[in-house]
């Protein structure tokens, strides 16, 4: 996917989250929203650094495994976007929700959200 799809989707995503989604009431959808739009930011970022090409998109942060090493600078988003993902999971698995698991999940989606406003504008 270019890049500019992935920005596209990733503030639809967004937008579906932030005004029709309650953080904690709805918190199932609202993770997963923060892991399909961060996802879609964190491939527009590995794109523009030439980590991956148009159309070599990550599904997850670990999947498929990069065949390039990642810079420094980029590995925080790869971990933001851990947290969100093994908070998918945990939910999965009938953990139960907190206020600070939301907390930290919309804080984890800004801060890729955050670096992607920095390197694509």
């Amino acid at each position: 996917m270019r890049i500019i799809d992935h920005l596209t989707k990733a503030y639809r995503i967004e937008q579906t989250m932030l005004n029709k989604l309650d953080r904690d009431q709805d918190h199932e959808i609202f993770v997963e929203a923060c892991m399909l739009a961060g996802t879609h930011l964190l491939n527009a970022i590995l794109h523009k650094y030439s980590v991956t090409k148009e159309g070599a998109d990550l599904l997850h942060s670990d999947k498929p495994q990069l065949e390039t090493l990642v810079k420094r600078e980029l590995q925080p988003l790869f971990s933001a976007m851990k947290y969100i993902e093994d908070l998918r999971r945990n939910l999965r698995r009938a953990r139960a929700w907190s206020v600070e698991d939301g907390k930290k999940c919309i804080g984890s989606y800004q801060q890729v959200k955050g670096f992607a406003e920095k390197v694509l504008g």
